[in-house]
């Protein structure tokens, strides 16, 4: 048995006058079904019941014919799919259809199934009413009123790959001759001409220019965290939750290789992956350090990189498990981490030293508030405009994932003033 049966059996003991706790219960209890499956039933049905008045009005206004007439395991198969449709934005509309036509005991059933819930879906008004399930989804629609609905559509879309051409090895002109040689095919990016957008990463994973070093897969936007850094040769620059080196490479490659950067990691593996891309780059003053970046200690440094653990929220088209995973207590743990690695980076700086601090969500919580807080109990840091610094940005450093084809990230820029 399927979440979907057990859902629709129990919504049909419901129309028999059963409890659905209780109809639910006897259905796990007479068939074994994983948990997620019975969750997902639990849902179906109890959110199905909660919604049961307007999913009914939506039906009626789609039907040609009675709908009160219909028997109870048709009504409830096109009461669940409607409310799926409504609420489930991690099943596709094309699932949802077939799921439920699944259900048709015969081919008039089927066909009736599928032209009522097809009109459901061509109704404006119904798709007005359609709310992102997922709760980071709807924390992107109150954060961003106006783009919202673009963000979470751009999520749908295949992310554009870049790669970033290590400038110490070859110049602009020569890496994309060697990329013409190679057959490798890319396009010009947003703002940098050592970096190039590309269709696809299979064909340059493996091929002898990234194993040789001549280029870094690396998108372009966190690039752009890297020039709000502005990092300068023969400075002495931290690097914290530097893993997998994709920044630390970069800021050492605009540093000519002259300086230092102390790349701090929490994870030996992690670790490993920074001084492994650091080799293949041909890079030598990244000093890599095994620490939690709350509790290690150094000072008089130039500038401190925060590029702290964070939802994801920006990255969701690369990282869709984010949609499941994030809650109100994951962005709440996750803020103090980032406040903790803020408070103690600060400790790092000499007088006149930035601290940039930077993530991959695109959640004020996670972001605005995190600087706000850490301002109000710094007085001895202030703002330093993004738009100093970059291409984007004003106050601060803000890309969404909808604008470039990009990351969408955050990135905010603070002096040490005494």
């Amino acid at each position: 048995m399927t979440a979907r049966e057990a859902a629709l059996n129990a919504l049909c003991e419901v129309e028999e006058g059963r409890n659905v706790k209780d109809a639910l219960a006897a259905i796990f209890e007479k068939n074994e079904l994983k948990d997620e499956d019975r969750q997902l039933a639990n849902e179906l049905a109890f959110g199905t019941l909660r919604h049961r008045e307007e999913i009914d009005q939506i039906v009626r206004e789609t039907l040609t014919g009675d709908f009160f007439s219909l028997d109870a395991t048709l009504k409830n198969v096109l009461r669940i799919a409607v409310y799926q449709y409504l609420f489930f934005d991690r099943i596709p509309i094309y699932a949802i259809v077939n799921e439920a036509v699944n259900f048709g005991r015969t081919i008039k059933e089927k066909g009736l199934i599928n032209a009522v819930l097809r009109g459901v879906i061509r109704n404006k008004r119904v798709q007005v009413l359609r709310e992102p399930r997922a709760w980071v989804f709807r924390k992107i629609m109150d954060a961003y009123q106006v783009e919202g609905e673009k963000i979470i559509d751009c999520f749908k879309i295949r992310p554009t790959p870049y790669i970033r051409i290590n400038l110490l090895k070859n110049s602009v002109e020569e890496a994309k001759e060697r990329l013409r040689l190679s057959g490798l095919e890319y396009r010009p990016a947003n703002w940098f001409s050592e970096f190039k957008s590309v269709d696809h990463l299979s064909l340059i994973i493996n091929s002898p220019l990234m194993k040789q070093g001549y280029i870094s897969i690396h998108d372009e936007a966190q690039g752009l965290v890297c020039h709000l850094v502005d990092p300068k040769p023969g400075e002495k620059i931290v690097d914290l939750c530097s893993a997998p080196g994709s920044k630390a490479t970069y800021m050492a490659e605009l540093m000519k290789n002259e300086g230092m950067i102390v790349a701090v990691e929490i994870s030996n593996e992690r670790l490993k992956l920074v001084v492994e891309n650091a080799a293949r780059l041909g890079i030598s003053i990244i000093k890599p350090v095994i620490a939690d970046g709350r509790y290690y200690k150094l000072e008089k440094v130039d500038k401190v990189l925060v590029d702290a653990p964070c939802t994801n929220a920006g990255v969701i088209a690369k990282r869709p498990e984010v949609k499941d995973r994030v809650n109100k207590k994951v962005v709440m743990r996750l803020a103090k981490l980032q406040y903790d690695l803020l408070m103690n980076a600060a400790t790092f700086l000499k007088k006149g030293g930035s601290l940039i601090y930077s993530t991959c969500s695109i959640l004020p919580d996670e972001n605005e508030e995190v600087i706000a807080q850490f301002l109000k109990d710094n007085p001895d840091f202030e703002i330093e405009p993004a738009k100093k610094f970059t291409a984007q940005g004003d106050e601060f450093l803000k890309i969404l994932p909808c604008d470039y084809n990009t990351d969408g990230i955050f990135a905010a820029r603070l002096k040490k003033t005494s």
